[in-house]
């Protein structure tokens, strides 16, 4: 497995700026590289340092902005009126100030990305891994579960909500509470407190996933190139969920990564090789 630390001469590479979104809110990116500008969107319970190797990647050909979505890092917070929309203005933000027209988007990162497409046709290329598309509404009783958690400052117990609620993994078979003393064990340190940090932010954006859940029909409108890719040891549903997209998007191709997962641009999986297609993609007309 390739090494997941970022070293400080690495983050030293990046150059910090903020542009204010629509409503006044302050967004955070790091710029490196040069060359035509891309956007990186990261997902959920993540932020800009998740990507800092597939930035660097990207950045002998391309000027990589890697974003701190609103909620975490250097950026504002989520706020009261906080919905997809306002990610949307946000990385539009960031477009403005930078002139970049392509983007990136991983995991609740590539819904946001297919939503600005969606609305704006001056986007020309997008790529999206595995995006935080619901073909159809899933059963929300998790998420009241872990509001009703994260009320009692049970951060553990809204987390196990989470991973059980979400699908695809044996836990969600497993009584509660051995779920979460496993979760407990697999993740602590500063994976852990990362997450912590995270999971309010994380609730709110999960309920916008299941807002948009079965409007996949509107990315019809897509007038960019789209390029969908996945991992090959992902849930069977997640491929159907693509499979759709690239029937709906009417300039879409799809290509998958046998060897990865859901996580594969973050930094601990297999950036490198992500990087490599992109830049086909990104750069062949």
């Amino acid at each position: 497995m390739p090494n997941s630390k970022v070293s400080s001469n690495e983050v030293s590479l990046f150059i910090q700026s903020k542009a204010l979104s629509g409503d006044g809110t302050p967004i955070g990116y790091q710029s490196i590289g040069n060359g035509p500008g891309i956007i990186i969107v990261h997902g959920a319970l993540r932020d800009s340092s998740d990507y800092a190797r597939l930035a660097k990647a990207l950045s002998h050909s391309f000027t990589v902005h890697l974003m701190d979505r609103r909620g975490r890092g250097i950026s504002g917070p989520q706020g009261p009126d906080y919905a997809i929309n306002k990610e949307c203005e946000d990385v539009q933000a960031i477009r403005k100030a930078t002139g970049a027209n392509y983007l990136f988007g991983h995991s609740f990162g590539g819904l946001v990305s297919l939503e600005v497409a969606r609305m704006d046709s001056s986007i020309t290329k997008l790529a999206v891994y595995e995006p935080g598309v619901l073909l159809h509404p899933m059963d929300g009783t998790w998420m009241s579960n872990y509001e009703k958690a994260m009320h009692r400052n049970d951060f553990r117990g809204a987390f196990a909500h989470f991973v059980r609620g979400m699908g695809n993994t044996p836990l969600s078979g497993l009584p509660f509470w051995y779920s979460k003393f496993i979760l407990r064990i697999m993740i602590r340190g500063k994976h852990w407190h990362k997450i912590t940090r995270l999971l309010a932010q994380n609730l709110t954006e999960h309920r916008e996933v299941q807002t948009h859940a079965s409007s996949y029909p509107n990315y019809q409108k897509i007038m960019s190139e789209v390029l969908l890719l996945s991992g090959g040891k992902s849930p069977k549903s997640t491929k159907e969920m693509l499979e759709e997209l690239n029937h709906t998007i009417a300039g879409s191709t799809i290509e998958t990564f046998t060897r990865l997962d859901h996580f594969g641009p973050e930094n601990e999986n297999e950036p490198d090789a992500i990087a490599q297609v992109l830049k086909n993609f990104f750069l062949n007309s």
